[in-house]
């Protein structure tokens, strides 16, 4: 898969990460065209995280910029960045267990610009998740890894992202049920929207991505084609230790 041919939806330059006084980051720049999908690579600690939550807005950048759209993203608050367009499923899925499964999936529609189209957009998600209308009077903490993972994935859908982050998407997730959330990212992005994902997987990532970024203890490595990237030297040397 190859992509990155027109002008990138989200531009990071030289960012650098910081919590307290131990940087974890340090001058990572990334591009994500519209449409595109683009794995985050590298080994435990090596910052792909970190990266999802500088974009969100849930760690500050101590330099760098980080534009969407021509928007500088260090201009506006979390829920301002849902407002115009990124949306996260966080790792571990973060639901409301007591809740229901349609008021977990209900509460990615808070933006001001969908909400009024909560409803219509929840029948759209529905059908990517048949399971959502089979369960949603059931409590959310109820479910299978794999079911609250497309609970989570629901709700980030409803806010109406054209660029969706997935941080550890495949984590603590059975084979069977990793292959289904392969399959609902790429009809996620045949829908136009993009997604960044991180994961540990090299094989797994890089045969889905267009494209693919390489870090190591918080700095770029490479970043190229999934293809480029999955028959790399350096990916085999720097993460699976060849």
């Amino acid at each position: 898969m190859q992509r990155m041919a027109e002008p990138a939806m989200l531009e990071i330059r030289g960012l650098d990460v910081a919590y307290g006084d131990y940087q974890v980051l340090w001058d990572v720049s990334i591009d994500v065209a519209a449409g595109e999908i683009v794995a985050i690579l590298g080994p435990n600690g090596s910052g792909k995280s970190t990266v999802l939550k500088a974009i969100i807005g849930l760690c500050r950048a101590r330099s760098g910029t980080i534009r969407f759209e021509g928007n500088d993203l260090a201009r506006l608050a979390v829920h301002d960045r849902a407002g115009i367009g990124i949306a996260m499923v966080m790792e571990r899925r973060r639901l409301f267990p007591a809740m229901t499964v349609r008021e977990n999936v209900l509460l990615g529609a808070y933006p001001a610009a969908v909400r009024h189209d909560a409803e219509a957009r929840l029948g759209w998600v529905e059908g990517l998740f048949p399971i959502l209308r089979e369960r949603g009077a059931q409590p959310a903490g109820r479910l299978s890894g794999g079911e609250q993972q497309m609970v989570a994935i629901a709700r980030g859908l409803m806010a109406k992202p054209r660029l969706l982050l997935m941080d550890e998407p495949y984590l603590g997730l059975a084979p069977k049920v990793v292959l289904q959330i392969n399959d609902i990212i790429r009809r996620i992005n045949a829908e136009g929207i993009a997604v960044v994902f991180n994961e540990q997987n090299v094989n797994l990532s890089f045969a889905l991505a267009h494209r693919g970024y390489l870090l190591e203890s918080g700095r770029l490595m490479l970043g190229g084609t999934g293809q480029e990237m999955l028959h790399s030297d350096v990916v085999r040397r720097v993460y699976l230790g060849e």
